[in-house]
């Protein structure tokens, strides 16, 4: 039996973590993992309370899934972050597929809140990755998302390319080369 969250429905991210074991094992290539978080959600459950918040949740899950495809797994990754594998050609298709989700949720009318923002980082799953150094890259990506003005999308790859990450570690296998 997969574990859903209570509130979202979604995945939690444990199944996240099996679906990228298998893909990867199974050598399927063409997938980006995406770490969303909702900026300055503290604040939505300060001014209108914790219902609303939830609220809040509920309808950016139900917004994740009406943009993702069926061969994409979102889940849950605890309080108003969220963890997605999604099935794309390459990481351009990715950004501009993320693009869409941030502009969808920024236009959106939530009841009670009125308008919230999102930070995504993603990264691509890579040949020989191990689902930790998936998630460590879409980690660093959506905290430089945040630490650079929030209510953006991050690439990965992209912020190594302009130096302002650093590729800290090959990932083989299970085991990690620094």
């Amino acid at each position: 039996a997969l574990e859903r969250d209570d509130l979202t429905g979604l995945y939690r991210s444990g199944r996240l973590i099996d679906a990228i074991a298998r893909d990867l094992a199974a050598e399927h290539y063409g997938g980006a993992l995406l770490y969303l978080d909702v900026d300055e959600f503290k604040q939505v459950n300060d001014r209108c309370g914790h219902a609303a918040g939830d609220e809040v949740i509920i309808a950016l899950a139900r917004l994740l899934q009406k943009h993702a495809r069926s061969s994409d797994t979102a889940c849950r990754f605890g309080g108003e972050e969220f963890v997605v594998l999604m099935r794309c050609k390459n990481e351009v298709d990715a950004g501009h597929a993320l693009e869409r989700l941030r502009k969808s949720t920024e236009n959106h009318l939530f009841p009670q809140v009125g308008h919230i923002t999102i930070s995504i980082g993603f990264s691509e799953v890579r040949t020989g990755d191990t689902p930790s150094g998936a998630f460590e890259r879409a980690d660093k990506a959506v905290y430089h998302a945040k630490a650079s003005g929030r209510n953006r999308v991050c690439s990965h790859a992209a912020l190594v390319v302009e130096g302002i990450l650093v590729e800290q570690a090959t990932n083989m296998g299970d085991v990690e080369l620094f």
